[in-house]
């Protein structure tokens, strides 16, 4: 009988749990289901918004440019054309001319680029083929403020697949409006993206105008038997819907109830066979060994887990000319340190970090880290953008407030340039030549705090053989067996002896064997006592000679913003004060726009170099008529305008900037203007 009421409750008690836990999974995956809907719309939301600025960014460019060109028709369409070559998802983009608004055109005249088949660009007058004056994206711009105007999808009449447009007002040189310019995407594009969005197979993915128009749809199925979520995308005002079977949900419940099943029937039958045959005892002690060598399995295969995240160090990991090596030794199993790096062309990405915290939740939030800096670095180019963006994402779901301390950085192998962003992390130590100094830190705050803070870039040079050390505080702050911590001074004197700036005056230790008699140095250091935080160590050492920065452009104003770019990293890597470089690129600005507006070049070929000297070096080269800026005479800047002459501002303004300006004509036939400033 004892039996039989046994076999009784256990049923009732099979029956109730299995009712429970299907209505729990059922909650559960559906919520899940739901939180991986919108996370996926969330991130879809960034990616398509991100791009889709990319007609700001284009439409900001046009605008710039267009006072000085619009009375150029050649200058025009060229203008057009490489602005749609820097942003590589544009369909098109154009100029639209008020009728009869500049002297000397058609009652109707609209520049426009276009990208055709096999990524080709072309440019044309598109009012043949547009009556453009009664389109939307024209109207809307010309009643729109200056933020500029967003069009529903149309038909442009060119090309065979439905576009919409962002445009605003232009004005001339006088400041009249002349006309509209803006920037085009394809629906294409937009059902692509779509397809990337999409969390299953046989999910459904919408995409609706501001007016509720069903502009795009990729899947098909009955949103009506699905769970479906929706989002409106900022700026444009569009309605993203997402809709998934529910049979996901069910899939997911159904293994589970068959798995409670097996463990609840299993459980059963053991209990009432530990009850017969085991004392209480012996039964509760065998739950206890279990439970722990499952929690032990547990974690090495977390342990397992963390490692494989992490890249294998390799002597050519940044490429050739650089070397990169690194150790992580975790305090636990598994630990919050973390390190990465990434070779993109000639750029060496890297970053280190120290999470906040022990155990399982420092390594999720470690390897969160490490895959936003994987995805954020494919993408962006400066360390300050990379940095940002993890910052974001981190910042949006963080109600435990943990934070990484952590430095990102660039390295460009062949200059030498070294760019770095810091979220409160520790000072690299820069070993050089016979010196070991720590590297200048802003701090900034860390990742996690506040998504919306603007961080600041810094910059240094590294030589051939030059090394950047990096670590984390598991190594300043460990401890021996007298409670005495490293401290940074030890720290330092250690990174001398460890690459050798002290044992050897003309051949320096570096890569594998430099980070293993470091790790060995810190190891003594704690010897018997037990370590208190995770250590991480990385060394980055650049092995080529350093090469001067070299570009080679068209003699054209719109690509000043490439020179301008190269000569503020440049001057901010090799130490120039931020007045004194702005000031530098004043001057270069007018040295460009005399060979730009007189020279009648075909190009600008720019060096730029900063040796042992101290000494920033800008040479500009053309290839147009002979011109010795250095011989007009000295401008009298306090005499009246009216009796001032004509010219020599621009070569005076960079006498007054630069320490020494040369200028020769080369043998073959080209004009060499020299710029030196002492740093």
């Amino acid at each position: 009988m004892k039996m039989k009421k046994l076999s009784i409750v256990s049923v009732v008690f099979l029956v109730v749990a299995l009712a429970i836990q299907f209505a729990v999974s059922y909650n559960r995956e559906r919520t899940n289901l739901e939180n991986d809907i919108e996370r996926r719309m969330e991130l879809a939301e960034k990616d398509f918004v991100f791009e889709v600025y990319d007609m700001y960014d284009a439409t900001d460019e046009i605008t710039y440019f267009f006072p000085e060109l619009c009375d150029n028709t050649e200058e025009l369409y060229s203008m057009l054309k490489t602005v749609l070559g820097r942003f590589q998802n544009l369909y098109g983009c154009y100029v639209a001319f008020v009728p009869d608004s500049l002297h000397g055109r058609e009652r109707r005249f609209s520049p426009f680029a276009s990208r055709a088949e096999g990524d080709s660009i072309s440019a044309f007058d598109a009012s043949m083929d547009v009556n453009y004056p009664e389109r939307d994206w024209y109207k809307g711009a010309m009643q729109s403020d200056e933020k500029g105007y967003w069009s529903l999808p149309y038909h442009d009449g060119i090309h065979n697949d439905l576009v919409f447009s962002h445009s605003r007002k232009v004005y001339d040189k006088k400041g009249r409006m002349v006309g509209v310019a803006g920037a085009d995407y394809t629906l294409s594009w937009t059902k692509h993206k779509l397809e990337d969005i999409k969390p299953y197979g046989d999910a459904v993915c919408q995409l609706y105008s501001t007016n509720g128009t069903l502009i795009v749809e990729s899947g098909e199925g009955d949103m009506d038997g699905m769970i479906v979520m929706e989002k409106t995308l900022s700026p444009l005002n569009m309605r993203l819907v997402i809709g998934v079977p529910n049979n996901h949900v069910w899939k997911s419940v159904r293994g589970i109830s068959l798995l409670t099943l097996a463990v609840l029937l299993t459980g059963i039958i053991a209990a009432g066979w530990l009850i017969r045959r085991i004392q209480r005892d012996h039964e509760a002690y065998a739950r206890t060994e279990t439970a722990k060598k499952l929690m032990e399995k547990e974690l090495q295969i977390a342990s397992n887990i963390q490692r494989g995240i992490l890249r294998a160090p390799a002597p050519d990991g940044a490429g050739a000319g650089a070397e990169v090596q690194a150790t992580l030794v975790p305090m636990r199993e598994v630990g919050g340190d973390l390190y990465d790096y990434y070779r993109k062309g000639d750029d060496f990405f890297f970053i280190i970090g120290d999470v906040s915290g022990k155990g399982i939740p420092a390594a999720l939030f470690m390897s969160a880290t490490v895959n936003l800096f994987r995805s954020a670095v494919k993408r962006l180019q400066s360390p300050k953008a990379i940095m940002e963006e993890i910052n974001g994402v981190l910042s949006e779901h963080n109600p435990s407030l943990t934070f990484v301390t952590a430095i990102i950085g660039r390295l460009h192998v062949p200059t030498g340039e070294l760019t770095y962003c810091n979220a409160g992390h520790l000072p690299p130590i820069k070993v050089n030549g016979e010196r070991c100094e720590e590297v200048e830190l802003i701090p900034n705050i860390p990742l996690g705090y506040e998504g919306k803070f603007q961080f600041v870039e810094q910059g240094t040079l590294l030589g051939k053989e030059d090394t950047l050390v990096l670590y984390t505080d598991g190594i300043t702050e460990a401890r021996n067996k007298n409670h005495e911590m490293m401290g940074m001074a030890r720290w330092k004197e250690m990174v001398m002896e460890g690459s050798g700036v002290q044992e050897f005056k003309s051949s320096r230790v570096q890569g594998e064997e430099m980070v293993e008699r470091l790790m060995e140095g810190v190891k003594a250091f704690i010897g018997k006592a037990e370590q208190s935080d995770d250590i991480t160590l990385m060394t980055i050492s650049k092995r080529s000679d350093m090469q001067p920065y070299v570009l080679h452009v068209e003699n054209k104003m719109s690509q000043w913003p490439v020179l301008r770019k190269a000569l503020h990293d440049y001057g901010m890597c090799g130490g120039m004060e931020d007045r004194t470089l702005k000031k530098m690129i004043l001057a270069l600005e007018e040295a460009v726009v005399n060979i730009v507006n007189y020279s009648e070049a075909k190009f600008i070929g720019m060096t730029i170099s900063c040796g042992d000297t101290q000494r920033l070096s800008i040479t500009l080269r053309d290839d147009g008529i002979a011109f010795d800026p250095t011989a007009q005479a000295e401008v009298d800047t306090a005499a009246v305008i009216d009796q001032r002459q004509i010219g020599g501002l621009g070569i005076a303004l960079l006498r007054q900037i630069a320490d020494e300006v040369h200028y020769r004509r080369t043998d073959d036939g080209q004009n060499e203007l020299s710029i030196i400033k002492n740093i």
